[in-house]
C-alpha cells in the first residue's frame, strides 16, 4: 500500500458540499469533521445516505475526525460521563457512514500549569473514558485514533503523558499531528513522535506553523522541515494516511499534498 493522501472536511461548512469540493480537487480520500455545526452527528443522520453515496467515489475510505474540545479528564464524573456518551454518538455517525477509523484528542480544559497538582487525576480520567470509549469502538468494529495535543496556552501535557494513555488503553492507535509535535519540542518532537510510535502509527495530519500556536499554514510557510520529516516516514516504512489540515485554502492544502508527495518520492 502507498501513501493516501486526504483532506478534512470544515465543519462551519455544509458537509456535502465540502466533500464535493474535495472530491474534486483529487484528493484520494475525505477525513470526515463529525462537528457542529455542519457535521454534527444530528446532521450526518440526515444526510446518511447522500454522504455515503459521495464517499464511494474517492479511492480510499473517508476517516472520522472530532471536535477537539471534548473533555475526557474532567474531575465531575457525570460531566465526563456526558462526554463519553457525546463521542459515542460520534461513533455511531462514524458506523453509519461505513467509517472504520475515528480521532479523538488528549485535551482536557485542566492540563494547564495552573491545574498542575492535579495533573495525574486528570490524564487518568482521559484513560478511564478512552476505555470505555474504545471498547464501545472496538464493538462496532471501529478503529480509535488518539490525535497529539499542540502545547499552546500554558498547556503542560507532553509526549510522556500521551504515551501513557496510548500504552493504558487497549487498541488505541496513535494519530501523529506533525504541526502540534513541533510546537511542542521542533523537529525533535516530530523525530520522536514518528520513532516513539512507529508500531502503532495509523494517521497523520500535516501542516505548518512557526513554533508558537497552531496555524494550520501551507507547507514552506512556517519553520517546519518537511524534507526531513519525509525522509523520517520513509525510515519507518509509513504507508497508511495524510491529511492536509491547512486552513488557509483548499488550495493551499491541495499544493501542499502535491509538494509532500514530491518529498516523499
Amino acid at each position: 500500500m502507498t501513501i493516501k493522501f486526504g483532506m478534512i472536511t470544515n465543519p462551519a461548512n455544509d458537509i456535502l458540499e465540502e466533500i464535493n469540493s474535495i472530491l474534486k480537487l483529487g484528493f484520494d480520500y475525505a477525513e470526515l469533521g463529525i462537528e457542529m455545526p455542519g457535521g454534527s452527528p444530528e446532521v450526518v443522520h440526515r444526510n446518511s445516505h447522500k454522504i455515503r453515496n459521495l464517499v464511494k467515489e474517492f479511492k480510499f475510505p473517508p476517516l472520522a475526525h472530532t471536535a477537539w474540545w471534548i473533555d475526557f479528564g474532567g474531575g465531575y464524573d457525570l460531566v465526563r460521563e456526558v462526554w463519553i456518551r457525546e463521542a459515542n454518538k460520534s461513533i455511531d455517525a462514524a458506523e453509519l457512514l461505513g467509517i472504520k477509523k475515528i480521532n479523538f484528542h488528549l485535551y482536557s480544559i485542566g492540563l494547564v500549569e495552573e491545574y498542575k497538582p492535579y495533573h495525574k487525576l486528570i490524564v487518568d480520567n482521559i484513560v478511564k473514558s478512552l476505555r470505555e470509549v474504545a471498547r464501545y469502538a472496538n464493538s462496532k468494529n471501529i478503529m480509535v485514533m488518539l490525535e497529539n495535543s499542540n502545547q499552546q496556552k500554558k498547556s503542560v501535557v507532553d509526549i510522556k503523558d500521551y504515551k501513557f494513555v496510548i500504552d493504558s488503553v487497549p487498541n488505541l492507535k496513535v494519530h501523529l499531528d506533525i504541526g502540534h509535535a513541533f510546537i511542542e519540542n521542533g523537529m525533535d518532537g516530530i523525530k520522536d513522535y514518528i520513532f516513539m510510535f512507529k508500531n502503532k502509527l495509523e494517521h497523520i495530519h500535516m501542516h505548518d506553523n512557526h513554533g508558537k500556536w497552531d496555524e494550520h499554514l501551507p507547507l514552506g510557510k512556517g519553520k517546519i522541515n518537511f524534507e526531513q520529516t519525509a525522509k523520517w516516514l520513509k525510515q519507518i516504512g509509513y504507508d497508511k494516511t495524510i491529511t492536509f489540515e491547512v486552513f488557509t485554502s483548499k488550495k493551499d492544502a491541495k499544493d501542499s499534498m502535491i509538494k509532500f508527495r514530491k518529498m516523499l518520492s
